[in-house]
């Protein structure tokens, strides 16, 4: 499923203004979405692992260290450098699960995760992998409804799917329109938690031609 392309971009949060008396925790989290946003990528992942050593409780920097890496390896060149990296996230998306079991984006990156074997080789990992992550969304999708992240990311799997055996991909693209007012709709007050990938999703519309 070569053609599957995870441009996701996570940079677009929203969080809650402090301008004074900032923490390490937090100055460290807005340094690692800045050096994202840079491109800066080793450099990101690195200071999300520092932070996960200090706050052994929280999943969130697990989340983003993992959640770089694995984009990382969509557009990786070499197949010994997705594996890399794909090994890595996964470690870290273990260790997040043990800090926040049953948690919806945690389930949505773990099956982009997978999504990101079967596009570096469908071959291989296609029939493997593609029950698991239909499954990994659908329970995402279960334990919060109004995630956007779990919708988006189980309908563009099934339109890369479609596209890649040549099926009606018109319905599917249909549905993805239907996930722009959940990313509207989305309520946290989880500082620093996900809150971008609407920007994908219409790209994902634009490229359907709708």
């Amino acid at each position: 499923m070569k053609n599957i392309k995870y441009t996701f971009v996570f940079i677009a949060f929203i969080f809650s203004a402090q301008s004074f008396a900032q923490g390490a925790y937090e100055k460290g989290m807005q340094k690692g979405l800045s050096l994202w946003g840079e491109n800066k990528t080793v450099e990101a992942v690195a200071m999300f692992e520092r932070i996960a050593q200090v706050e052994k409780d929280n999943w969130l920097p697990l989340y983003y260290a993992s959640n770089i890496l694995i984009i990382q390896s969509f557009s990786d060149s070499t197949t010994d450098i997705k594996n890399e990296r794909l090994k890595k996230a996964t470690q870290l998306i273990e260790k997040a699960h043990g800090l926040s079991p049953d948690n919806s984006e945690l389930l949505t990156l773990e099956g982009m995760l997978y999504t990101g074997y079967v596009a570096m080789d469908p071959a291989t990992y296609g029939m493997q992998y593609s029950g698991k992550i239909m499954d990994l969304h659908a329970r995402a999708i279960e334990l919060d409804p109004s995630n956007p992240r779990a919708h988006m990311n189980s309908i563009e799997y099934e339109l890369g799917a479609a596209q890649f055996f040549k099926t009606d991909t018109a319905p599917i693209c249909e549905k993805m329109k239907s996930v722009l007012v959940k990313f509207d709709e989305q309520s946290t007050d989880l500082p620093f938690a996900p809150k971008g990938g609407k920007e994908r999703a219409l790209q994902v519309i634009e490229n359907c031609g709708l």
